[in-house]
């Protein structure tokens, strides 16, 4: 028995793969130890492609295209390491350190932070654009938790986690552009929230310092992102 019968071929910087198909770029280079850079992916809960940052070429296809939404399709020919890929990777980094106030040093999650190693892996040693240095606010008003929207980069996963894991739908997303927040229960403070059950799950989804716990000191800050996924996956063992 021929053991592709129900497999795709598709190649990846000129690897020939097999695989199933309606996976994901992202997934297929993921178990091959391709590697993509991410920012708003979290295994466990549903990709949007809002961070831009996992962008491949497809032979055929002029724009780039999102590798955790963009599903394969048999003699797919994917690029994911060209200059051009790597220009925008490099941009879209920038945009997310100038956007908001990310001052390293006096962040809870220094040393602790996919947005600190993302500037590292693009090999990020200044910024080319003005930083915007919005006023953001740091709500405060949670007895365990802390909301700090000057280290938010707008990925969603605390959005996600809350709705799909978790089933709170405390979070949110409000305004658009440079106004864009997370907000919860309409717009209130946290603590004062309805919906919160306190799960800390957006917590350990967050990939920066915006969300994290009052009971820490600075370089205390531990987060298990894998945790989602493993929930997830033992959820539906009990199905």
């Amino acid at each position: 028995m021929n053991c592709y019968m129900n497999t795709i071929s598709i190649i990846i910087d000129d690897q020939k793969l097999e695989t199933d198909p309606g996976k994901t770029i992202l997934e297929v280079c993921r178990e091959n130890g391709i590697d993509i850079l991410t920012m708003c992916h979290l295994k466990g809960v549903l990709d949007i492609g809002a961070c831009r940052l996992c962008l491949v070429e497809i032979e055929g296809v002029n724009k780039l295209l999102s590798a955790c939404t963009t599903k394969v399709a048999a003699n797919m020919i994917v690029r994911t390491n060209t200059d051009r890929i790597k220009k925008y990777q490099r941009i879209t980094t920038e945009l997310f350190f100038a956007e908001r106030n990310h001052v390293c040093a006096v962040c809870v999650a220094n040393g602790k932070c996919e947005l600190q190693d993302l500037g590292y892996k693009v090999g990020l040693d200044h910024i080319r654009y003005p930083h915007l240095f919005p006023q953001c606010e740091v709500d405060t008003s949670h007895p365990w938790y802390v909301m700090d929207h000057n280290r938010c980069i707008m990925c969603t996963r605390c959005v996600r986690v809350c709705n799909e894991v978790e089933g709170a739908h405390n979070w949110d997303v409000m305004n658009r552009g440079h106004q864009v927040r997370i907000i919860s229960d309409f717009n209130s403070p946290w603590g004062e929230s309805e919906t919160c059950t306190s799960c800390g799950k957006c917590l350990h989804a967050c990939p920066t310092g915006a969300i994290w716990p009052k009971a820490i000191v600075q370089g205390q800050l531990q987060k298990n992102p894998g945790m989602i996924n493993e929930l997830v996956e033992k959820r539906k063992m009990k199905l």
